[in-house]
């Protein structure tokens, strides 16, 4: 009787063992198919949406392309269609800073005052202070002498010294670069990350690799010109009427006597706009080669002569309103400092000497900035700029936007637009219109 009730009980938990061991296989057998069909479809579902993204590419006339953090290289897009680069998050833009070469001049030209421009140096001006005791920035105000021009500057005489440089050099590679504008367009891209309410629209065009790019006139830029209201026209003679206060024709070092001619002149010489000096220099950004032209206020010593670089004798001259509250410092640390920064930074010259007036016109005081140390000025303040942020940004900026402009044709142009709601840098085809070059320029920089 043990035996055979012992054997029974064997025998069940023989079956048991068995029916456990044929479910759990089955619950296996029915898990992998659930992966199976789970794989089958998700490869399903990828297919199904790249089709359906490539048939809309087709139909459509945008393509948008958003920045990555590196760049791709330069290959054909459709040419028709929109590209953006997004502002946000400013984050990414931190860390290491990019690489920053310093400038070097490669040339120099001077607008006469009756705007006749010259491939020398005959305007340039050296710094001598101005007398304090009279320095009133609305004088001479009546017979102001204001060029005649409609929208920003065009990039034809930053061209045309470049043509003449590379006419006049034995290094055949003297211009050739990646980018080519004035100092104003790369300040614009430089602030964009904090300066998020000025809106801006650039024209660019594509020839023997290398991108030209001009600022155009918009809306805003109409109703925020040096003469759009009287305030404003008035305003900016009393930046140009400082530039005469400050500045004479001849080496500090040659004046003798507070009664010398250079002196007592420049008091009451009339401001005539059409003159200016500028410097064009070649620099880099990261793997950006640029070549910029900037307007140069004075320097403060004898221009060497190149191969050596000059810059470093150059001197910014800027006026600003006397700082009187924490929201007038706020203001000028915040706005004024980043732009005076920026904007003698990437032509390379180390000093910004500022005439601080009072709503009147009257300068009370004079202080010189060192252009490096400014950055410092403002390091750790809440709602300040980083100059880090600025040049990593730009840096990613220039680097995407040689790979969405590849139409390499002088004939053709792209549209580089910053606009409400100031969240992304859009580039946009224009095909065989508005090109920034004009026909004389071809010759000279496709040999280039």
């Amino acid at each position: 009787m043990t035996v055979v009730l012992l054997h029974e009980i064997v025998m069940r938990h023989a079956c048991v063992r068995t029916y456990v061991h044929m479910i759990t296989n089955k619950i296996k057998n029915q898990l992998n198919l659930c992966i199976i069909n789970f794989n089958v479809s998700f490869l399903f579902l990828e297919q199904f949406f790249i089709k359906k993204m490539s048939q809309s590419n087709k139909n459509s006339k945008l393509k948008l392309s958003n920045v990555s953090d590196y760049p791709q290289k330069r290959t054909k897009i459709d040419t028709q269609g929109l590209n953006q680069f997004s502002i946000h998050p400013l984050a990414r833009f931190n860390g290491p800073c990019s690489t920053f070469k310093q400038p070097v001049e490669i040339m120099s030209f001077s607008y006469d005052n009756e705007r006749i421009l010259h491939m020398d140096d005959r305007e340039l001006k050296y710094y001598y202070p101005p007398d304090l005791k009279d320095c009133n920035l609305s004088h001479g105000y009546e017979t102001f002498v204001q060029r005649e021009q409609s929208g920003p500057e065009p990039i034809h005489s930053l061209l045309d010294s470049l043509a003449y440089a590379q006419k006049s050099s034995t290094d055949k590679n003297l211009i050739k670069t990646d980018l080519v504008s004035w100092r104003g367009v790369f300040t614009k891209i430089l602030c964009t990350p904090y300066n998020r309410n000025e809106p801006w629209e650039l024209g660019a065009t594509l020839w023997n690799n290398t991108i030209f790019i001009e600022e155009h006139e918009t809306e805003y830029t109409k109703e925020n010109s040096t003469g759009s209201t009287p305030r404003h026209k008035l305003m900016s003679y009393w930046g140009y009427k400082f530039e005469n206060l400050s500045t004479i024709s001849k080496l500090p070092s040659e004046i003798t006597s507070p009664d010398d001619p250079e002196l007592i002149n420049r008091k009451t010489s009339i401001v005539n706009t059409n003159v200016q000096y500028c410097s064009v220099a070649k620099t880099s950004l990261g793997d950006n080669k640029l070549i910029m032209g900037a307007e140069v206020d004075c320097l403060c010593d004898v221009k060497p002569e190149r191969p050596a670089n000059p810059v470093d004798k150059y001197i910014e001259l800027k006026t600003s309103k006397i700082v009187e509250s924490e929201k007038d410092t706020f203001n000028f640390e915040r706005y004024k400092l980043l732009k005076f920064w920026a904007q003698s930074f990437l032509i390379g010259i180390p000093k910004v000497i500022v005439g601080f007036r009072d709503n009147e016109g009257c300068v009370k005081s004079i202080k010189e900035f060192k252009t490096m140390d400014i950055p410092k000025i403002v390091k750790g303040k809440n709602g300040m700029w980083n100059a880090t942020v600025c040049l990593n940004f730009a840096n990613k900026f220039f680097e995407w936007l040689r790979t969405v402009i590849v139409v390499d044709d002088p004939n053709s142009s792209y549209t580089i637009s910053f606009t409400s709601p100031f969240k992304d840098i859009k580039v946009e085809f224009v095909d065989k219109k508005n090109s920034v070059l004009a026909e004389r320029h071809l010759d000279s920089l496709k040999s280039s």
